[in-house]
């Protein structure tokens, strides 16, 4: 394309578009993450949808802070990929973006909108943003508590959490001879299901806290029904700030074990406290390291999908372990980068090797249950009943998890 051509298709986009268009200054864009064997950011606007776009029309969309022309930010963006843009290409990212209300109307003839860039996370919001519900109580929480998420207090608790955890490994044969007997007594049992229950509320509080101190404006949490939602949470831009909000709930669990843990070490062994104490304990340790474990939609599958700086981990392992034998007989399906295909690879199989697993303990654990009245036939019930519903379950995942970008890339 020749620069007269260039300047013609600039004329006629900035009678259209302006003659510097702009993108929302409240638009997020969240730093390149992976989706399978593809590159990516996340783009939303409050209130509306997010999109997936590539590298190459997010170089273009930050571009668009009103300080350039289209001629200035195609020249740019040659001299980064070495290719022009065509009337077309330009057209068609336009006008994505003025339809899904991305793009700010043009400016008056004449004049040069003040340069904005689009955020690049929650950090770049209003100080003054409602925090949700709770609204100024979430953000005195998050002020009161901002000394926790520091790294002498982070040391200091992982050191507490990972000693107490310690002394429970140790006496667990102990500790399971004592609350054997509350596991048998309704009334025990209930005090154990409330103390289960605010410690999960907890949980949820303490995400949102931490949301909140971190910058992300948009936090709803229901404690009632144990659910807590950060909009902005995927384009903060520090992925060690997604670990620490993904993490903390669970460090909150382990918090309200240990005043149990030290109860059942003080009070004369024997007593109903005694038991009752060794029960939570139990209970509260099973609560809290279960949220680490790295499958959706437990804390610890965030965790590691924010460190490996990818989405939907799971399902695009599924698809890259199953395109494996195609990719190999036949030569046919994307090619996947080496990082891909080593994170993708180990957490396809360590998901399969766990769900066979977990399936087989349930076969048996059916099977112990139904053998008394089917005789040996109830372990051949119970695992096809394990191996039906584990089929069904991962031929229906693919069509609602995988999903295909929101448009065709343009450039």
């Amino acid at each position: 394309m020749t620069d007269s051509t260039t300047t013609d298709v600039a004329s006629y986009l900035s009678t259209v578009f302006g003659d510097r268009p702009r993108v929302r200054p409240d638009l997020l864009i969240s730093r390149e993450l992976g989706r399978g064997p593809d590159r990516m950011h996340l783009l939303k606007a409050p209130g509306g949808r997010t999109f997936e776009v590539t590298a190459k029309e997010c170089f273009l969309i930050r571009g668009l802070d009103g300080s350039r022309s289209l001629t200035e930010l195609g020249t740019a963006y040659a001299a980064r990929f070495g290719r022009r843009l065509g009337a077309a290409q330009w057209s068609q990212l336009l006008w994505l973006l003025r339809q899904r209300d991305l793009l700010e109307t043009a400016s008056p003839a004449g004049t040069v909108p003040a340069p904005a860039a689009p955020a690049t996370g929650p950090a770049a919001l209003p100080a003054g943003s409602p925090a949700g519900g709770f609204g100024g109580g979430m953000r005195r929480l998050a002020a009161a508590f901002g000394w926790a998420f520091s790294l002498p207090a982070g040391v200091a608790v992982g050191l507490g959490l990972a000693a107490m955890y310690a002394c429970v490994a140790a006496q667990f044969p102990t500790l399971w001879q004592d609350a054997r007997p509350v596991f048998g007594d309704w009334r025990w049992l209930a005090g154990i299901v409330v103390v289960s229950y605010l410690s999960a509320m907890l949980h949820e509080l303490a995400h949102g806290v931490a949301a909140v101190h971190f910058g992300c404006a948009g936090v709803r949490i229901n404690l009632v029904a144990l659910s807590c939602r950060v909009d902005e949470y995927q384009f903060l831009p520090s992925r060690v700030r997604q670990v620490v909000i993904a993490a903390v709930g669970g460090v909150l669990n382990s918090l309200v074990v240990a005043p149990f843990l030290l109860a059942w070490l003080l009070v004369t062994p024997g007593s109903a406290v005694h038991r009752f104490t060794a029960a939570v304990v139990l209970v509260g340790t099973v609560q809290s390291l279960a949220n680490y474990v790295p499958m959706a939609p437990l804390d610890g599958y965030k965790m590691l999908s924010h460190l490996l700086g990818m989405v939907a981990l799971a399902a695009e392992s599924r698809r890259y372990l199953w395109s494996r034998p195609r990719r190999w007989v036949l030569r046919h399906g994307a090619p996947y980068p080496w990082r891909a295909r080593l994170a993708l690879g180990l957490y396809g199989v360590g998901w399969h090797v766990a769900t066979a697993a977990t399936g087989v303990g349930v076969a048996y654990a059916g099977g112990r249950l139904l053998e008394p009245s089917w005789g040996r036939v109830a372990y051949a019930a119970s695992a096809a009943l394990v191996v039906l519903t584990i089929t069904l379950w991962l031929a229906g995942r693919p069509r609602r998890q995988l999903r295909t970008p929101p448009h065709q890339p343009t450039t």
